[in-house]
């Protein structure tokens, strides 16, 4: 019996037709290497990025200094738009994991496009299915709520071999992994070894999803615990 791959994952081109995702990709491309930030914290909302391809975390350091990794992103999707909608500076850094291209999009001209289209209910769409992924995220045991982050990842992603298939690697720390299901260090590692050597192998910087099927039935069984 095939797995279940209904992706984890909503980026935005998939709330809007094709031709407004073209209006917003049809500004100018920017690459961003690997490492790079593309937005920082506490600047200006100039502007919105539309992410074509590649893959980006979004990070926030608090007052105290404490790191918190927020959320990951993905081609398909859109960051900045809250600072330029609220007219504030931004709330966290935005970071590339791999090699990224994105729209940058001046926050006059996206103004513009949501008062001339859907846009707008598309982006409340948006805002609540982030609100929804990071409540879900720190619900049921630490090993479960890293599968979820690995396989939102895998969707994420749009890194592929040369045979075609996806090449789930990344960029990550075990720190990294802490900080974004808020526990400790020694947290991960124990849920990296309930996981399996079979299902995911964990280097200092990398980690690799080995079987995503795996992944996915383990995540399954928590949905309908």
């Amino acid at each position: 019996m095939s797995e279940d791959r209904t992706p984890l994952v909503l980026p935005f081109r998939a709330l809007v037709s094709r031709a407004e995702w073209d209006r917003l990709t049809a500004y100018r491309l920017q690459t961003y290497l690997p490492g790079a930030a593309l937005l920082t914290q506490g600047d200006p909302g100039t502007h919105v990025l539309a992410l074509e391809s590649g893959l980006v975390k979004v990070v926030r350091v608090d007052r105290d200094g404490r790191r918190r990794l927020l959320a990951f992103r993905g081609a398909g999707d859109i960051v900045g738009e809250m600072a330029v909608q609220c007219g504030g500076t931004r709330t966290a850094s935005v970071w590339a994991m791999s090699m990224c291209k994105a729209a940058v999009v001046f926050a006059e001209d996206f103004r513009r496009l949501l008062q001339c289209s859907e846009l707008a209910g598309r982006l409340a769409v948006m805002a609540s299915h982030r609100l929804w992924e990071q409540t879900e995220i720190h619900d049921g045991a630490v090993h479960e709520r890293l599968a979820l982050t690995l396989l939102r990842l895998v969707d994420s992603s749009d890194k592929r071999d040369p045979s075609g298939r996806r090449a789930p690697t990344f960029s990550l720390t075990r720190d990294d992994l802490a900080q974004h299901l808020n526990v400790g260090r020694k947290a991960v590692s124990k849920a990296l070894e309930e996981l399996g050597a079979d299902t995911v192998e964990a280097g200092k910087c990398r980690i690799t999803v080995v079987n995503e099927d795996n992944l996915r039935r383990l995540v399954r069984g928590r949905d309908s615990a």
